[in-house]
Order: structure tokens, then C-alpha cells, then sequence
């Protein structure tokens, strides 16, 4: 499911850019938030021609189509009824310790975050001076990227990014991969094929028992670390039982 509107969850998330300043940024902010199911763009008292953002925006021309612009933030909260807003920042100093609202959890956080039901409202900064204290006053929650300490501020579009991707796991917006992984269960199965295998192996080949015990846990380790879809798992098990069977009619023989 590609929209904002989660059902499960019954909730709309609006990117908010508050006076953003080039209109490239805004195009690129489009394609980020349709690349993971995201549709709602707000803009704040822009300061840039927004038409000019249809050429970075490429296949997310609709996004910007349909973007409502606000001369202030507050018209915007009141007007779409926004019942909780996320701040963002790259400010991130012993002082935010004292200032509650600038204590900020790390976007990764975000994944797992019990997010409540309703309008939520994600807001991001100008290029140049991100969000006033004001601003972030008036968010439930304030979200910072781990970035490096020499060069902490992220281009906008980037940043939008990371958090519409953070959100999507959250929310489940992406699209779902045509295959499953492979279960523990399904794992440990061919584990146990696998060691058959190699004792059989070692066992013909008359080397030491610890020899064998070594490369049964390589195999386990290995298989155990792999990223196997439940279809190659079995795939790999019909196999191995296949090489067993006919290493022990060989032996009969």
C-alpha cells in the first residue's frame, strides 16, 4: 500500500518545509517522500518560485502539484487540524539537555516509535537557519540524524530522505519483496542436512572427529549468517538430502 494514509494505523504524515528557499530542494523533497509512499507536501512562506521545483521533481511532478502552500506554520496546523507534530534539527548541544524540546531522539528511533493515530505533521527547516525555537516549541517530539561532528547540517532533500525512509519502516509504505526469507526452522533444517553431509564426508575420508565438529559449526555459522530465501532454503535441502541419498547407495553398492 503506497499512501499516507496508513489504515491500519489511521495515520497521515505531512512533510512540512518551512520557508524553504530554493525550489531544486523542493523538487528533490518530492521524489524522496513518493520514493517510500509518501504524497503530502506543505510549504511554508516559501521563498522561491515554486514552479521551478517541476524539473528536479521528475516523476513526483504530482506531489508538487498538489502541494498546499501557508503563509505561516500556524495557519497550516490549524487549517489541516494537525494533532501532533515532529520537529527536526542539526543543533545538538549540552544546552539541549536543559531545553526539552531540543532533546531530541535519533532518527532511527523513529522506526520503532509508537506513533499515535491522526494528522502528524513533520517539520523540516530552511536551508539556511532550520526552525526557529518557536518552531520546535511547538512540537511533541524533535528528531536529530546522527551526523559527524565537522559537518552535522545535511542538504534538506537528504535529510527528508532519511526520515521518509525511517517513517516507511514504521509505517510500512514500502513495497513488499516478491519473496520471504527463509525461517530459523527452515534453516536449521538444512543445517542438519548439511552436517550429515559432512560427517559422511570426514567420515570417508577417515579424518579426526574434531575435524569434522569444526567444519559442522563453519557450516552452521555460515548458513545461520546467510540471507536465504525460504525458497533457495529448500531448494538447498532437496539437494544435500539428494547427495546423502546417494552417498550411502554408493556405499551399499
Amino acid at each position: 500500500m503506497n499512501d499516507t494514509h496508513h489504515k491500519e494505523n489511521k495515520v497521515k504524515i505531512y512533510f512540512v518545509l518551512v520557508r524553504p528557499k530554493f525550489a531544486e530542494n523542493i523538487g528533490f523533497v518530492a521524489r524522496v517522500i513518493k520514493n517510500f509512499g509518501f504524497n503530502d507536501l506543505i510549504l511554508i512562506a516559501p521563498r522561491c518560485d515554486i514552479s521551478c521545483a517541476y524539473k528536479t521533481a521528475v516523476h513526483a511532478k504530482d506531489v508538487i502539484k498538489n502541494a498546499h502552500v501557508y503563509s505561516n506554520l500556524t495557519e497550516f496546523l490549524e487549517s489541516e487540524n494537525i494533532n501532533y507534530i515532529i520537529g527536526t534539527t542539526a543543533i545538538i548541544t549540552l544546552r539541549s539537555v536543559k531545553n526539552p524540546k531540543r532533546c531530541a531522539i535519533t532518527s532511527d528511533m523513529l522506526r520503532n516509535y509508537a506513533l499515535p493515530s491522526g494528522k502528524i505533521a513533520v517539520l523540516f527547516g530552511s536551508e539556511d537557519y532550520g526552525l526557529s525555537t518557536d518552531e520546535l516549541s511547538l512540537c511533541d517530539l524533535t528528531v536529530t540524524i546522527p551526523t559527524s561532528k565537522e559537518y552535522p547540517v545535511m542538504n534538506i532533500s537528504h535529510a527528508v530522505a532519511i526520515i521518509a525512509y525511517e517513517l516507511a519502516l514504521n509505517l510500512k509504505t514500502y513495497r513488499q519483496l516478491p519473496y520471504r526469507p527463509a525461517s530459523l526452522k527452515e534453516k536449521m533444517i538444512l543445517v542438519e542436512i548439511a552436517g550429515k553431509l559432512v560427517r559422511e564426508a570426514y567420515r570417508l575420508s577417515r579424518l579426526p572427529n574434531g575435524k569434522i565438529q569444526i567444519l559442522e559449526e563453519i557450516f552452521k555459522h555460515v548458513l545461520l549468517r546467510a540471507f536465504i530465501s525460504g525458497r533457495e532454503c529448500h531448494s538447498l535441502i532437496g539437494l544435500f538430502k539428494r547427495i546423502h541419498e546417494i552417498i550411502r547407495k554408493n556405499q551399499g553398492d
